[in-house]
């Protein structure tokens, strides 16, 4: 294992520092600093990407993000973060892929099982998207964005009384017979 330089650690924390006072530009200097001087180190690579996209230049930080992803592809961190890119830039058939293996590694995220049902129907994948919330829905029951993706998918496949009825059940909506 590479033994990190001090002044590396010491750039790096002065990086974050910067980050933190919304000194973006300054920040990013710092962090490409270290990258000039060790050029696979995740965490620069991730936070310069960070930066980026806080300053709205998605295509730079989905290069860096991208960069992390190829270096260490297993990591939930960096698939859920280029994940999250490419959902931004409306990259759905990109984004699809890395949110299903985010999934894969671990299930049990919300927000992860929110943005495959969105990006499903984004992408025209309606019976995936039915069968995917329908399964997700047995572990975040009581999730009213889920719930009302739900809903609205099963109305777009013409299951409109099933879709209505999972948007009562979404809204909380309580309907007394005999009313």
């Amino acid at each position: 294992m590479n033994k990190i330089d001090q002044s590396i650690i010491e750039k790096f924390k002065k990086a974050e520092e910067l980050f933190a006072e919304k000194k973006i530009d300054e920040s990013i200097k710092n962090y490409k600093e270290i990258l000039n001087s060790n050029p696979i180190f995740l965490p620069a690579l991730n936070n310069i990407a960070l930066c980026y996209e806080n300053l709205n230049k998605l295509a730079e930080a989905e290069a860096y993000y991208y960069n992390c992803f190829s270096l260490k592809s297993d990591e939930i961190t960096f698939i859920n973060n280029l994940s999250n890119i490419y959902l931004k830039q409306k990259k759905f058939n990109q984004a699809l892929p890395l949110l299903k293996k985010s999934l894969e590694i671990n299930e049990n995220q919300l927000k992860i099982v929110q943005f495959t049902a969105m990006c499903l129907i984004d992408l025209n994948e309606r019976k995936e998207a039915e069968k995917f919330c329908i399964e997700k829905l047995k572990a975040f029951p009581n999730d009213r964005l889920l719930i009302k993706v739900h809903a609205r998918n099963l109305i777009n496949l013409n299951k409109h009384k099933e879709g209505l009825n999972a948007m009562k059940k979404g809204s909380g909506f309580i309907e007394f017979e005999g009313s």
